[in-house]
């Protein structure tokens, strides 16, 4: 120390592991030493998140400099304590100060006795400066020897010392002594964990079908619901459904109520009105804010006014304020939606109930409460209903089957029409459509009449052969026991695990392994072993008694033990995370190495606050492909297909490097054309899975698929007919819909910092989007005001408007008649 009554006492030795810096750092300098580096208390989140920076990055990202730089922009270091502790400024909480090491390559190093600021870089043929100790002789500036470098690349941080400097700082005369751990695992085992696991893993019992269709009041009663009717045209694997229901208020006060209802995932809402009073209220879609603000304005002066919203993906609300007494509205809502292909079907579902966990939580939201009475309501019994459906299909249909309703039916070989028999929709109704020829890939082109803009839907299906026999396949489990997943997750995650190894066939060429991991990991097997009933038994009994670990989430330690293990198999790494991960830069750089270039990465994300997006990070960047899957807790039941579509896809090759070519130069001149087509990034596909792309395409004939398969290029074209054009707002819709998800869900970057940039910089593109095409989207609700005057009191009785627009649906086959009671 300079002073004789200085004295550093040593509290912490933090051992610390930058992954970004191990990979990068250039190990081919020599001279490497270890330096003290010192800094502000409050700095070192940031040196820990992102490591040291460089003085001119610090200066773009606001930070300021501590010292006026004696050489120039770089990167400063001392072999003297002393000299770094003139940096630090202690913390206002525990009074303490921190201190790094760092591991410094200085190659050749000039020597320096006097300030040189405007050094950006080391002279030539050097790779550091060194400013020399001051003595006697050399009458040099520097009180200690200072090292200074202008690449990151030549440090990477090993320790964080925490401690004290006297007589600067306050010191408490009592040392206190630190335990010593010699054995993380042993420490840990120590720790009673929190989750308890059942022997037998078995489904939970989910209430998903407890809050039906309806108006409610704020006080929880429902407003009675006298008719319910649906309309539905399904043009291939696209559907428009038009909802009708006739609410009745039967008190004598006006009152405000709120509409929950659920739709299928993939459906957005793109049309609203009300009916009331012989007036029609067209809904119009606005910014979020904005159409609350004018809901209860309007509901204020004593207008009437319909506010729709978003709520969740699948669930939709409508609050209907000032509905006066003895009074009826008629609420009409129109979706679009996309239908699932499953099985080799195409499936039409419409959804009878909301979860009650939703339905509760959209109740429960007095964002939009204003000062109206909720009064007591009898419901009615008494409910008319109906179901019909149109079908245009570009190829023969074979079969038309409700698994859960009773149907009437009028077919030809393309065309048909259904209604129901019993019109009674206690459950969700279901219709499977199965044509002669599915998977062959095809494009439709609307129209918009008004405008005479193009939508386009392209739809692929790649079906190749390929011989399950000749390569042997590796799947590695990696299941997330750090401190996030404490809880519910983790259960889980093991119970899906569990779900995994259970319905794993016994094959020859496939082996497996499992590992937990957190700060630590634990590995079932030394290597991956082959599937065996014996095998999977320890399996199970290892993912049931493992270690949970806790702590950070360090998948990086054991993507890097795999890294050093070249593999001639096909690894696939099944990963069971809420996507909370240390240093995802680092694992990203590692994923490109050469010893990891067909790795596969399938993701589970678990939990209500998992990160997604770095999850769909993992598998974009990984060279091999993979697949990103949600697994919802609130619907376990779509857990086991989501399993065995995993484990299917794991065992054939995938396909990657897809790009489509419009064939159009235009699109590719437009500086926006991430928002032409959705989605903007496809990374990989796997034999028969459906890829269905939108796109805002003018003067599109044809489209080409390319992608690679095992190194061999693929190409498939498709072209326009008579038969796949229409005219309309379905596709636009839909186009709209696709790429607001893209932009809220998809990955527009890599690097997550850049994609929340990106997000936010095309915040408002999204909501002119959705504005223009009048759909509902995270950021827009329908608003509708009714204004009223002193007549408008009572509802002019003898004009059922329900009945007219009703008659407005056309049969599409009226020249033939209903086939009968059964559904065949």
């Amino acid at each position: 120390m300079d002073q004789k009554n200085e004295q550093v006492i040593i509290h912490n030795i933090f051992d610390v592991t930058r992954q970004t810096e191990t990979i990068n750092f250039n190990s081919s300098i020599q001279n490497q030493r270890q330096l003290f580096h010192g800094s502000k208390y409050s700095n070192f989140l940031g040196i820990l998140s992102r490591g040291l920076l460089l003085p001119k990055i610090l200066d773009k990202e606001g930070g300021t400099r501590t010292d006026i730089g004696h050489l120039g922009y770089g990167l400063y270091f001392s072999d003297s304590i002393s000299t770094s502790l003139k940096y630090t400024v202690k913390s206002n909480q525990n009074g303490k100060r921190l201190v790094c090491i760092c591991n410094v390559a200085l190659g050749n190093s000039p020597n320096y006795y006097s300030s040189s600021y405007d050094l950006i870089q080391p002279p030539d043929g050097y790779d550091s400066v060194h400013g020399v100790k001051m003595t006697s002789e050399n009458h040099s500036i520097f009180n200690d020897n200072e090292y200074a470098i202008y690449n990151l690349d030549q440090q990477r941080l090993l320790y964080v010392v925490e401690v004290s400097w006297k007589p600067h700082d306050i010191v408490s005369a009592i040392p206190e002594l630190l335990p010593i751990i010699r054995d993380q695992s042993r420490a840990l085992t120590d720790q009673k964990s929190t989750i308890e696991v059942p022997e037998l893993f078995e489904d939970e019992v989910i209430k998903i079908a407890e809050q039906d269709y309806g108006l409610i009041l704020n006080s929880g009663e429902r407003l009675p619901l006298k008719e319910f009717h649906i309309r539905a045209q399904l043009v291939d694997v696209t559907t428009e459904v038009t909802l009708y229901q006739l609410y009745h208020n039967t008190s004598s006060t006006p009152i405000e109520a709120k509409y929950v209802f659920p739709l299928d995932e993939q459906s957005t809402v793109c049309g609203f009105e009300a009916h009331i009073n012989n007036k029609v209220v067209v809904g119009v879609v606005k910014e979020k804010e904005q159409a609350k603000k004018e809901y209860r304005e309007a509901i204020q002066k004593g207008h009437g006014a319909y506010l729709m919203n978003q709520e969740q993906a699948d669930v939709f609300s409508v609050s209907v304020g000032n509905l006066p007494p003895n009074c009826e509205v008629v609420i009409k809502i129109t979706y679009v939606a996309d239908l699932p292909i499953e099985n080799g079907d195409i499936v039409f579902r419409i959804p009878s109930k909301v979860a009650e966990w939703q339905a509760n939580e959209v109740i429960n939201d007095k964002s939009n409460q204003t000062m109206l009475p909720s009064i007591g309501i009898t419901e009615s019994n008494q409910i008319k209903f109906s179901l019909k459906a149109s079908i245009q299909m570009p190829y023969d249909i074979q079969k038309l089957f409700s698994p859960t309703h009773r149907i009437r039916r009028k077919i030809t070989a393309c065309h048909a029409m259904i209604k129901l028999i019993d019109n009674i929709f206690d459950k969700d109704f279901i219709l499977t459509i199965t044509l002669k020829t599915m998977n062959i890939p095809r494009m439709l082109v609307e129209t918009d009449i008004n405008s005479q803009s193009k939508a386009c839907m392209l739809t692929f299906y790649p079906n190749f052969d390929y011989d399950e026999s000749k390569s042997v396949t590796e799947i590695i489990f990696l299941i997330d026991v750090s401190n996030s997943m404490d809880g519910k997750p983790l259960k889980q995650a093991k119970q899906l695990t569990h779900t995994f190894l259970s319905n794993m066939i016994s094959v020859d060429n496939i082996l497996f392994n499992v590992i937990a991991f957190g700060s630590d990991n634990d590995e079932c097997f030394p290597i991956s072993y082959p599937i065996t009933k014996d095998n999977l038994d320890k399996a199970k009994h290892f993912v049931l008694h493992s270690l949970d670990h806790r702590g950070n989430t360090d998948l990086f330690s054991v993507l890097r033990t795999y890294s050093l293990l070249p593999s001639n198999n096909t690894r696939n790494f099944v990963l069971l995370s809420d996507g909370h991960l240390n240093d995802i830069e680092s694992i990203l750089l590692l994923l490109k190495q050469s010893q990891m270039t067909h790795d596969r990465f399938f993701t589970c994300s678990i939990s209500d606050t998992a990160n997604k997006q770095i999850l769909k990070q993992l598998v974009n960047g990984s060279s091999g492909g993979g697949q990103a899957t949600v697994f919802d807790q609130n619907y376990r039941s779509k857990w086991k297909t989501k399993v065995l579509n995993i484990l299917t896809n794991i065992r054939q090759p995938c396909v990657n490097g897809i790009m489509i070519d419009w064939h159009n130069e235009q699109i590719y001149e437009n500086n926006n054309n991430r928002f032409i087509q959705a989605p903007s990034r496809i990374h990989s596909l796997f034999n028969g899975m459906r890829l269905t792309v939108y796109g805002f395409i003018d003067n599109c004939f044809k489209a080409t698929l390319r992608a690679n398969i095992n190194g061999q290029e693929l190409a498939t074209t498709v072209f326009t007919n008579k038969m796949t054009e229409t005219t309309g707002r379905v596709l636009h819709c839909l186009t709209a819909r696709a790429i607001i998800d893209d932009w809220e869900n998809g990955l527009l970057s890599m690097n997550e910092a850049v994609n929340e940039q990106l997000k936010f910089q095309y915040k408002q593109h999204i909501i002119d989007l959705s504005i223009k095409y009048s759909i509902v989207s995270p950021f827009t609700s329908f608003v509708a005001i009714e204004e009223r005057s002193k007549d408008d009191t009572q509802m002019q009785q003898g004009i059922r408007l329900l009945d007219i627009m009703l008659e407005k649906n056309r049969e599409l086959l009226p020249y033939i008649g209903w086939d009968g009671d059964n559904s065949q």
